[in-house]
């Protein structure tokens, strides 16, 4: 199946996603269109030509990480106290498509956009809140990095991401 990665509009129909956790699926039905509108995250979804039934989706924000609240490694922060970064703030994938591999195809989608972001604007690290375990080590086994003393948050610096997700830089 061909997927279609665009920004949510009002036109895609939300009310049958199911990822299995509540908390996304119900951020997905309540509050992505309003974090548009206000401009606090984009969102964007999957779907195909034929169908506006969102089936996957993930939302992007800009962010800041302080070192010493985190506990970033000098390598990671390069010394600065405040790193720019961005937030992969939500990541799901329908029930339907679980075991498909397409969460790597998901997080590739969701890198490139923060990777063309840190290129018009700056940011040095991607940055995901994990919700839980498994999902910490989902994205473990792609290179993100834990920080010392916020659970469930890991990083990974802009640089690594060009050459782990195959993203070429305009630079």
């Amino acid at each position: 199946m061909s997927w279609i990665s665009t920004a949510i509009t009002v036109d895609h129909k939300l009310d049958s996603f199911d990822c299995g956790k509540l908390e996304l699926n119900g951020w997905l039905c309540g509050m992505a269109l309003q974090s548009e509108q206000r401009w606090t995250s984009r969102t964007y979804v999957w779907v195909t030509e034929s169908d506006p039934t969102v089936r996957a989706y993930y939302a992007i924000a800009p962010t800041t990480v302080l070192r010493d609240v985190d506990g970033l490694s000098q390598a990671l922060s390069s010394g600065m106290s405040s790193v720019p970064a961005f937030l992969l703030a939500k990541f799901a994938l329908d029930q339907s498509l679980h075991g498909q591999g397409l969460g790597e195809q998901l997080l590739v989608d969701a890198v490139t956009k923060m990777m063309g972001a840190a290129q018009t604007s700056g940011g040095r690290l991607i940055v995901v809140d994990a919700i839980d375990e498994a999902a910490a080590s989902f994205y473990a086994r792609y290179g993100f990095k834990p920080v010392q003393k916020t659970p469930n948050r890991l990083v990974m610096k802009m640089a690594t991401a060009l050459s782990a997700f195959g993203v070429t830089s305009g630079r």
